[in-house]
């Protein structure tokens, strides 16, 4: 795992192999860093996957973590640290991505364009007993507390039975507080209203910490369409870049997808009864 650690505006990359390593300033710390405490973070690496302890407060892309609680770090994070300095943990070189289906290789090859992989919005937790877990919103509103009748369910005694609620407003999530008395905290700020969420905010309800993930078209925004070769177009717009009309394309990729599944069934018909004639 691949880490960047930033000292009065020197970063010093280093990588770090599965296991358990203990990282501050002390002599005995397996990755000796100038200007940290001895002993100050525990990084855990397994399958992986990135746990911290800190024997002193920290935080994570601004968010505060208490002394001695196992927290989650995604790739891409921001560990805070004593006197303005910072780890980044670094996101792995991604791998050549595949299309997945008959359908989506067709339509790869017919379009010329790069599929996305569709993914709905979620919520990952980061600390407590459900540290790791994903919960994906695909419900109008998901309820989250301690309690049996709630969507997402938390092994947290000092979370409410019914302590927050998240809905969904046409493409995007609203986080609400229940009248708990601990309240719900969002990106370190009690919650005195409801609110939108992004990508990347962290929710704290009780111990627990959550990280709210977008769906990828929201997180990453939408392409702009790709007209097919010899499809209409309409008058340029204001600034001058041609709109496609409404619904042509779409109709014309899914007969040209249509189409070649077709062929490709009756070359496999074919050879089938060639192979049995023969």
């Amino acid at each position: 795992m691949r880490f960047e650690f930033e000292h009065l505006g020197t970063p010093t990359p280093f990588e770090l192999d599965e296991g358990h390593h203990l990282l501050g300033g002390g002599p005995d710390d397996h990755v000796h860093l100038e200007g940290l405490p001895p002993g100050l973070l525990t990084l855990r690496i397994d399958s992986g996957r990135l746990m911290v302890q800190a024997v002193r407060s920290f935080t994570v892309n601004a968010v505060r973590v208490l002394p001695g609680v196992s927290r989650l770090v995604l790739p891409g994070e921001v560990l805070g640290l004593p006197d303005g300095m910072c780890l980044r943990v670094l996101a792995e070189p991604s791998a050549p991505g595949r299309a997945v289906g008959t359908v989506a290789v067709l339509k790869g090859l017919l379009t010329d364009g790069e599929l996305r992989p569709s993914r709905a919005a979620t919520l990952t937790c980061l600390t407590g007993l459900d540290v790791g877990r994903c919960h994906a919103l695909a419900e109008a509103s998901t309820d989250l507390g301690r309690g049996d009748g709630v969507s997402l369910r938390l092994r947290d005694r000092a979370v409410s039975r019914m302590h927050a609620r998240i809905r969904r407003e046409d493409s995007s999530f609203v986080l609400e507080d229940l009248g708990t008395p601990n309240g719900v905290f969002l990106n370190g700020v009690r919650l005195e209203a409801p609110a939108p969420l992004s990508d990347g905010d962290v929710m704290e309800l009780g111990r627990s910490l959550l990280r709210f993930q977008a769906a990828f078209d929201e997180a990453a925004g939408a392409a702009p369409p790709v007209p097919l070769p010899g499809s209409a177009m309409e008058e340029p717009t204001e600034t001058g870049t041609p709109r496609p009309p409404e619904g042509r394309p779409r109709r014309l990729e899914a007969w040209l997808i249509a189409g070649a599944v077709a062929l490709a069934l009756g070359a496999l018909l074919a050879t089938a009864l060639l192979t049995a004639t023969g």
